[in-house]
């Protein structure tokens, strides 16, 4: 970091040349802006915490101390076990050392640049506190499933004595000795909270707000379209379960698609996953610092380290569990929010959410555009590629599944549209403070002063933020009300960023370490051939692949928040990512309605093209659309306008239109290769299956191997009870 740009700054009294210097030198020389005295902070914390731990393992190695067991008392259990001590090493450790440095570090040595240390307190403890509470996943039912001994089950063992569930009676749930279990058993309250807030997105929210700031509270209603995206999977989902036996949206395409199509399907699901990193990681640094300063990356490289670490211990587990009280407490937190908006009479005396409209007007009448355009990728094309709520999607019974997701997308509907009166208030004030009867802001500062300005803070700061910008509205909510409310519109921010990454994360160490780790044979695969693999798969599932999973993980956030070093803004990642991925609607639909084989019928035959033909066209249209915007100029601007006033095309007139023809044109070209395919199933590289029911729990999907091949063969190639049914090409 240059000292020139400190140059005219202002020095606190109580900073030493030492404290200007580390703040100079905060970040090492990079564009991604890696927190050096931080990052080495975090790097020393980790190893001592790793030998600290070391030491009690052997410790309980030497002194041969067995696990704790019901006829315990309730502190020798606790002294019994090992996962307390390493708990309790990392909360003293965190405390101690991270309080230190934290309080050491968080305020500037310049008076101009904002002092964040109550935000910089927030994503701490709130870390902490995920950290801490996370369970520990060591077998791949808990880590992919997110099954296993639940903390009500373990405060009863510790505190009351009563018995633990068995290994056996854990594993009864993917093995499926009975319907339900087969099906899952994860309930609606733990389902539905899950569901609501991993799509709340830190950028969902954000990008609801600056709606809000352009259209006013018809801009809620225009970003809540995409949330049609729930009912969308839901029904998919639970059509692909109860008439086709899927269990998960990968082994559906595959068995549909073949390998071509599983591999288009990767490519999309990998773009997504990518995407929410870098995108909800920029929204949090915008909390702390305008973007490219110390702050800003420093909180895009804790907020999304948080996540990371809690999903490497435990995996689809400690996503469902946090999921459920960070639900909880962004609805909570909105209502305060909202309130506290009420209570100021600034604005509530000259106006309201539902009447404001600015002096010059709003940015234009085309909030209809952007609803339809979100409508339309929400039924059509939107939730397919989101693993997050695909994933979601097979877990719990099918009803269960269905009742969850009708439940919590209504409720996370309501919640963006609220979420735009934070968007409404920052333009209002953004106006308010702008205006020369009030302060005339102008480079920073009050130019016209009025008795209307306040005078024990800067209003204009801040003043040059977009409009609709929630970290400019709760900023000004803070000085108008009460300084902690600026605190809890950033908690808002932070529990939608890491409940949408945990979700990532978990999405992405299936999608690397089954889907495509299926592929590698790793130790513990004990099939007879290759292909991706299912969750419930857990007898296949090793400990390589649970590495993998883990590894994945850590690598997906270097370069997910490394990515915003060229890539910031939040709103791409909606409207242009799900304008490429549009070719992935029709085949996933289709998959519905599929005719089967069966003892009396014909069943359709894979139809690789029919997948890969349609998304490579909508990635062509989405891509136009992306790169003219960059450009301002293209097809998408001179052929697919729809809606204009005045001659004038709205903002989202091309997002409209580009979505309108793009998801026709998908359509019409899926159907010509799909008919392709079943008319002419022998003009292909192999030979293409009829597709059969995937009803029984031991089905497995792959590749043959050869040398399967030849013992099939000397077996006589029929199936036998009990042995892998394989689905060849």
């Amino acid at each position: 970091m240059s000292t020139n740009m400190y140059a005219n700054f202002t020095v606190r009294d109580s900073c030493t040349k030492e404290d200007i210097a580390r703040e100079e030198q905060w970040t090492l020389s990079y564009d991604i802006g890696v927190p050096a005295k931080q990052m080495f902070n975090i790097i020393y914390g980790t190893l001592v915490y790793i030998i600290l731990c070391c030491m009690i393992h052997v410790y309980f190695l030497q002194k041969d101390i067995p696990a704790p067991a019901l006829k315990d008392t309730f502190w020798r259990r606790i002294a019994k076990s090992k996962e307390f001590w390493y708990r309790v090493t990392f909360l003293v450790l965190f405390v101690v050392w991270g309080c230190f440095n934290l309080e050491t570090s968080c305020q500037s040595c310049w008076e101009e640049v904002d002092d964040q240390c109550d935000n910089w307190r927030l994503i701490f403890w709130y870390g902490l506190a995920l950290i801490i509470t996370s369970n520990i996943s060591s077998r791949p039912i808990e880590f992919y499933m997110g099954e296993g001994v639940s903390y009500m089950q373990t405060l009863r063992f510790y505190f009351k004595g009563k018995a633990l569930p068995t290994t056996e009676e854990i594993d009864s749930v993917a093995t499926g000795q009975s319907a339900e279990v087969l099906q899952g058993n994860v309930r609606f309250w733990t389902l539905m909270p899950s569901v609501f807030i991993t799509w709340i997105f830190a950028k969902s929210i954000f990008n609801s707000a600056n709606l809000g700031g352009m259209y006013g509270m018809w801009g809620g209603v225009a970003y809540a379209s995409w949330y049609v995206s729930f009912f969308t999977a839901g029904i998919v989902c639970y059509l692909l379960r109860v008439r086709f036996g899927h269990k998960s949206m990968a082994s559906a395409v595959y068995k549909n698609y073949g390998v071509v199509g599983i591999l288009f399907y990767s490519i999309c699901v990998c773009f997504r996953l990518f995407n929410e990193i870098w995108s909800n990681a920029t929204v949090i640094g915008s909390f702390y610092g305008s973007s490219g300063s110390s702050g800003y990356w420093g909180a895009c490289w804790v907020s999304t380290l948080i996540p990371a670490v809690y999903v490497v211990m435990g995996g689809m587990r400690a996503s469902l569990f946090s999921d459920v009280f960070q639900a909880w407490f962004a609805v909570v937190f909105l209502i305060i929010v909202l309130g506290a908006i009420g209570t100021d009479k600034t604005f509530t005396d000259n106006t309201g959410a539902f009447s404001y409209k600015p002096a010059a007007g709003w940015y234009d009448d085309g909030w209809w555009a952007c609803f339809v355009g979100g409508l339309l990728q929400g039924v059509l094309s939107y939730p397919f590629f989101d693993p997050v709520l695909t994933d979601r999607g097979f877990l719990g019974t099918p009803k269960t599944m269905l009742l969850s997701f009708t439940v919590g997308g209504t409720i996370a509907a309501l919640f963006i549209f609220w979420y735009a009166v934070i968007g409404v208030y920052g333009t209002y004030y953004h106006e308010y403070f702008g205006s020369a009867a009030v302060c005339g802001c102008k480079g920073g500062l009050p130019k016209a002063a009025s008795a209307l300005c306040p005078t024990d803070w800067n209003p204009c700061a801040r003043i040059s933020s977009t409009n609709g910008d929630s970290a400019f509205a709760a900023w000004v909510l803070g000085h108008q009300t009460n300084p902690a409310l600026e605190v809890f519109v950033n908690f808002i921010m932070i529990t939608a960023s890491m409940s949408t990454l945990d979700s990532t994360f978990t999405s992405w160490a299936k999608l690397v370490s089954l889907e495509f780790g299926g592929w590698l044979k790793l130790a513990g695969d004990n099939r007879s051939i290759m292909g991706p693999l299912r969750p419930q798969d857990v007898q296949n599932i090793g400990e390589r692949h649970l590495t993998l999973a883990r590894a994945a993980i850590v690598v997906l956030m270097l370069v997910g928040v490394a990515f915003l070093g060229t890539e910031k803004d939040a709103m791409a990642a909606t409207s242009s990512a799900g304008t490429m991925v549009m070719g992935i609607g029709a085949p996933i639909w289709m998959m519905t309605a599929w005719r089967v084989k069966s003892e009396t019928r014909k069943g359709w035959v894979q139809a690789p093209l029919a997948f890969a033909a349609p998304v490579i066209v909508g990635f062509i249209f989405g891509y136009l659309y992306y790169n003219d915007g960059k450009d301002g100029k293209g097809v998408t601007y001179d052929d697919l306008i729809v809606g204009e006033k005045d001659g004038k095309p709205f903002s989202y007139s091309r997002f409209l239109g580009t979505n309108i023809i793009g998801h026709a044109v998908c359509i019409g070209v899926f159907f010509v290769f799909f008919a392709f395919h079943q008319l002419f199933p022998k003009v292909w590289f192999w030979r293409l299956q009829e597709v059969e029911l995937d009803k029984d729990a031991d089905v497995v999907i792959g590749v043959g191997l050869k040398s399967s091949a030849q013992e099939q063969g000397k077996g006589g190639g029929k199936d036998t009870g009990g042995e892998e049914k394989e689905i060849s090409l």
